[in-house]
């Protein structure tokens, strides 16, 4: 049942968390190559060889870090749900219309004459409006989205660990607003029956809708945004990021996206949900973000340099869980454009409680590396519920929010 609470959860709200929390203390020390590698549960290193980051400071990574996929292992019930709205748009049902008054006849008949004098009018009213709406309603409109990048930037990289803390707990990022409402004009696509060709010609227009959501704030915090291509495989699929079976993920190593076109058999969840493809594609490119951001090869860093088995585990899912909370706000920013209703949202936070680790696994005491499904659901429905990137923030809260 969603609605089933652990009482201890939601005593203390997240947004009463104001305190930094450091899951693991780092020294001024320079990284080193045989310190870093991806955590536990990503596709294997890829070549050694591989350095199109960090070379310029004079150190190497043992192995490109992916940003982590949706079906990747086994990824607090909810903590409350959030109002999907703040002005962007509010759903709900609609009023009731009010019973019509009772008229006077004369008045009736005036009203009549006016209108017809007015049609004129309003013909041309109407077209002047409509032109209006379609460049003002919605936000960052006029951004020309660039076409897929194959050969981006390098991602930054801090120099040292004290810097990595820096960065995923106090990045300029986290003070931007996400723009809304945004214009996409992708729809949902049926994933279970989409050719590979009908599913590529989505997920790149849904790639489009991303970039125009959330190129202000990366821009305005002084980063550059990449859009990923996406490629569409099988079985498995070899990347600079190394060999993956059937799953969703962005591979740090190129900045790029890719999708099993089997999932939706792996996983019934994305199958039984128009939103669920979405849904995937935003939490990728919410690893995107933290990619362009140096959240990312930060957090992968940290949780490799602590040693620790549990703390690596910890970063990796504050990672998961903040990408979860990016593709709310997507999907928030969008969901005018897009008729996102407010029965579908139920649906979609299902779907994050479809794919924690505990469901996965069939585990409910798993310590996983993408979270429980309350916790996924949580951040994802926070997502939902703001603009305000700096709500995402899961390097700030207690682990209990992460689990």
């Amino acid at each position: 049942m969603l609605d089933a609470r652990p009482t201890s959860l939601i005593e203390e709200p997240a947004r009463g968390l104001v305190s930094t929390v450091i899951v693991a203390r780092v020294s001024q020390q320079q990284w080193s190559g045989p310190q870093y590698a991806p955590p536990r549960g990503g596709p294997p290193p890829g070549p050694p060889s591989y350095a199109s980051y960090g070379s310029a400071r004079g150190w190497q990574p043992s192995g490109p870090p992916t940003g982590g996929g949706y079906y990747q292992g086994y990824p607090p019930p909810g903590f409350g749900r959030q109002s999907f709205g703040g002005g962007v748009p509010q759903y709900g049902p609609t009023p009731p219309m009010p019973a019509p008054r009772r008229r006077n006849p004369l008045r009736a008949v005036l009203g009549v004459i006016i209108i017809v004098t007015l049609i004129a009018f309003a013909g041309l009213a109407i077209a002047g409006l409509s032109a209006e709406s379609s460049t003002t309603a919605y936000q960052n409109d006029n951004y020309q989205v660039p076409p897929p990048d194959t050969s981006p930037p390098p991602i930054p990289v801090p120099e040292t660990y004290r810097e990595a803390e820096q960065w995923i707990t106090e990045s300029a990022f986290y003070s931007q607003t996400v723009p809304a409402p945004v214009r996409c004009s992708s729809q949902p696509i049926n994933v279970a029956t989409a050719s590979d060709p009908e599913l590529k010609v989505h997920f790149e227009g849904l790639m489009e809708c991303l970039v125009r959501v959330w190129e202000p704030p990366v821009t305005n915090a002084g980063f550059i945004i990449v859009r990923p291509t996406v490629t569409i495989y099988g079985e498995e699929l070899t990347t600079k990021c190394g060999t993956t079976g059937v799953n969703a993920f962005y591979c740090t190593a190129d900045q790029q996206v890719y999708y099993s076109n089997l999932l939706p058999e792996a996983l019934p969840a994305v199958k039984r949900n128009k939103w669920t493809a979405d849904l995937v594609m935003a939490h990728e490119f919410g690893h995107a973000l933290q990619g362009r951001t140096g959240i990312l090869v930060s957090a992968h860093a940290l949780g490799q340099n602590s040693g620790d088995e549990g703390t690596s585990l910890q970063y990796a899912r504050r990672l998961e869980t903040q990408a979860d909370c990016f593709s709310g706000m997507f999907i928030r920013a969008v969901s005018q454009s897009m008729g996102v209703q407010q029965q579908d949202l139920d649906g979609i936070l299902q779907i994050l409680v479809a794919i924690g680790d505990d469901t996965l696994s069939n585990d409910p005491n798993i310590v996983g590396n993408h979270g429980l499904g309350r916790s996924r659901e949580y951040w994802g429905n926070k997502g939902l519920g703001t603009s305000a990137i700096g709500d995402c923030n899961t390097f700030i809260v207690p682990s209990r929010y992460v689990r």
